[in-house]
């Protein structure tokens, strides 16, 4: 049986807002380097999939069900302990409605390529995300394109 997540804390109430940071990058770069830079770091993949579902509220289940991914690999990336390949995260993004930015966010986390325009199956995504096709949708128009789907 598959454990239940670890819920990041996602307490931001100490955090400083980005108009906050960029101010101070503009008035002050040595304060900036010497109090922003040392704390600063990517979230984990996990930690920024976990926020992104939050405010989407889809839940676990849901996004297991919605992405046609199996329970166990699931919360293997949900937990942290791996990170899913591309193609899920492209199918969880779909099936969860992200946006292009948040989509693009979460393959740089995981240290997959962003979807390139320039790459003809990428194209057809970025499409699909354009008209807001669902996993179904992109699924049939990348197999019309001669393009392997992502399911």
């Amino acid at each position: 049986m598959a454990q239940e997540p670890t819920l990041p804390d996602n307490n931001n109430e100490s955090r400083p807002t980005t108009a906050r940071l960029m101010k101070m990058l503009e008035s002050s770069p040595n304060q900036f380097k010497e109090r922003h830079l040392p704390n600063t770091k990517a979230p984990a993949f996990h930690e920024y999939l976990y926020s992104l579902m939050e405010s989407k509220n889809v839940s676990v289940p849901e996004l297991i069900t919605r992405a046609c991914i199996s329970k166990t690999y699931a919360y293997q990336f949900i937990n942290g302990e791996r990170l899913p390949g591309r193609d899920i995260i492209l199918r969880i993004a779909l099936s969860v409605r992200l946006s292009l930015d948040e989509t693009q966010r979460l393959l740089t986390l995981a240290g997959k390529a962003v979807l390139y325009p320039k790459i003809r199956r990428d194209a057809g995504i970025l499409y699909c995300f354009k008209k807001k096709m669902t996993l179904d949708e992109t699924n049939s128009f990348l197999e019309d394109l001669g393009e392997v789907p992502l399911l």
